[in-house]
């Protein structure tokens, strides 16, 4: 399945982020940038592109580059770290504005960290 604004949308539609996702707050060409920013931002961060062909999801899957992205890209709007249009590369900035660097996990969704298999629990270690 394609990682796009349908997707998200089947993805958040039985969520319980749904609200914030579809509340209006955010545009869909906000959304679609935040998308696109999210796949750029995990790709760079795991050093591979996400992939877009995984087959559909089943009960139990515990690493999904698709649910990743769309955690991220929420992540990014909820930061106002948004590229304002498709595939902008980069987002314009009003005079003044700032846009958070997303890279390194402090600014990586903790969601979309669970998603790709990186677990943020406590490791256990023993002596």
């Amino acid at each position: 399945m394609a990682i796009d604004l349908m997707g998200s949308n089947t993805y958040f539609g039985t969520h319980s982020k749904f609200k914030v996702w579809n509340g209006g707050e955010y545009s869909k060409e906000q959304k679609d940038g935040a998308i696109d920013q999210a796949k750029r931002d995990l790709s760079r961060e795991f050093g591979r592109p996400m992939r877009e062909d995984e087959p559909p999801y089943r009960y139990g899957d515990r690493a999904r580059d698709e649910f990743a992205v769309y955690e991220q890209a929420l992540h990014i709007l909820r930061l106002g770290g948004v590229a304002f249009g498709k595939s902008s590369a980069v987002p314009p900035l009003d005079a003044g504005e700032t846009v958070p660097e997303l890279a390194g996990n402090e600014m990586i969704s903790p969601a979309a960290m669970r998603w790709l298999g990186q677990g943020l629990g406590v490791r256990m270690v023993r002596g």
